[in-house]
């Protein structure tokens, strides 16, 4: 292969790894659900956003998914106060106890 067939290739790489980088991050959401395992009503909050209010789904939801590079930060109450807790990336169909219909707002923290 050529000098500059080789940095052809380098170069054709570097952009279809930056492209997928892209997309993965262009999904990266926390969604919401109002039953367990992730049925009924839906909320997605995207990458690095939050909700002081949850609208239809206060105190409504009861599973949660969260993107890989992600982090839900739930909150008790509106407008980020009272009781807070964690969820990481992954698959969450039941939530842990005192959290079922209990969240008020959340934030969705991705790297």
């Amino acid at each position: 292969m050529t000098r500059n067939a080789l940095r052809a290739a380098c170069a054709r790489a570097s952009i279809a790894l930056f492209g997928a980088a892209l997309a993965a991050h262009a999904e990266a959401a926390c969604n919401l659900y109002e039953h367990r395992d992730f049925l009924g009503a839906s909320l997605t909050i995207n990458d690095n956003q939050a909700l002081a209010h949850l609208g239809s789904l206060n105190d409504r939801v009861s599973s949660i998914i969260v993107s890989p590079g992600c982090l839900l930060v739930a909150y008790a109450d509106p407008q980020f106060a009272g009781a807070v807790t964690t969820f990481s990336a992954g698959k969450h169909a039941l939530l842990p106890d005192g959290w079922d219909d209990e969240i008020s707002s959340a934030r969705c923290n991705c790297r």
